[in-house]
């Protein structure tokens, strides 16, 4: 028996008018998530790992859907050009919980000022440990972790169900695109969108830039560093280049 999703049970008109977001049109935004805002936002936000974009649909709600992350997924931000003043932007962590007395939307924290090349949490780690203290964290019927970008005018809202990291490694392999290539290198169109960050395609592991564009040779991330390989661009594990050692993970043994 297919589960239904909380979503499906409040209607996604009423989450949204709880949310101040506009639903009409409603679409997902780029390949991080499920979006609805008032008007479009000169950045976006960019799950640090593309592969788990497939969206949660139950076949009921035609304007929410949300994705399924586990507690240790990280995004970043990608801006549309050089002259946005992420100073000015803002990101508002929301838990949304429904029981019999309806909705309850809780406002976790706000942060002000947005940066490129920052790493930021999906789930707050305050919330993450609370939410597990209490046993709530992976109860994907009835709670949905929200994450709020602010930005002048606009305003886009993202929406998320946590699993452990167990069960959300499943959605690695879904990934299904095709490569384009042109006189700049090479892309990976899915969904409609240029994959950025890391994606698993067909079993291997790619690095994308925030143009879309593959990576290649040596890339730190998150502090570590990875080689992909120059011809093909896929991630290098279990060998040793350039006199470093490179593990299964494909972690580097360098500085």
């Amino acid at each position: 028996m297919r589960r239904k999703h909380w979503f499906s049970r409040i209607g996604s008109l009423a989450l949204a008018g709880l949310l101040g977001l506009g639903c009409p049109g409603m679409a997902l935004a780029s390949d991080a998530g499920s979006a609805a805002g008032t008007q479009d936002l000169p950045f976006e936000m960019v799950l640090d790992l593309n592969t788990r974009q497939q969206p949660v649909y139950d076949g009921f709600s035609q304007y929410v859907d949300a994705f399924r992350v586990s507690e240790e997924d990280t995004f970043h931000i990608s801006v549309d050009s050089s002259d946005v003043d992420l100073t000015q932007a803002s990101m508002d962590y929301l838990v949304i919980t429904y029981d019999e007395e309806g909705t309850q939307i809780s406002q976790e924290c706000t942060v002000y000022g947005l940066e490129t090349g920052t790493n930021y949490p999906v789930i707050r780690p305050e919330t993450v440990s609370r939410e597990k203290a209490a046993g709530t964290l992976y109860n994907t019927l009835d709670r949905c972790y929200t994450i709020r970008f602010n930005y002048g005018e606009g305003q886009e809202s993202f929406y998320f169900q946590v699993l452990p990291e167990t069960e959300a490694s499943q959605y690695k392999n879904l990934i299904l695109g095709k490569w384009e290539k042109d006189s700049v290198g090479s892309r990976y169109l899915y969904n409609g969108q240029y994959l950025k960050s890391w994606a698993l395609i067909n079993g291997q592991w790619y690095f994308f830039g925030d143009d879309g564009y593959l990576l290649r040779n040596w890339q730190q991330y998150k502090g570590d560093w990875y080689y992909l390989d120059r011809s093909s661009g896929r991630m290098m594990t279990n060998c040793t280049i350039d006199g470093y050692e490179i593990g299964e993970d494909g972690i580097a043994d360098r500085e």
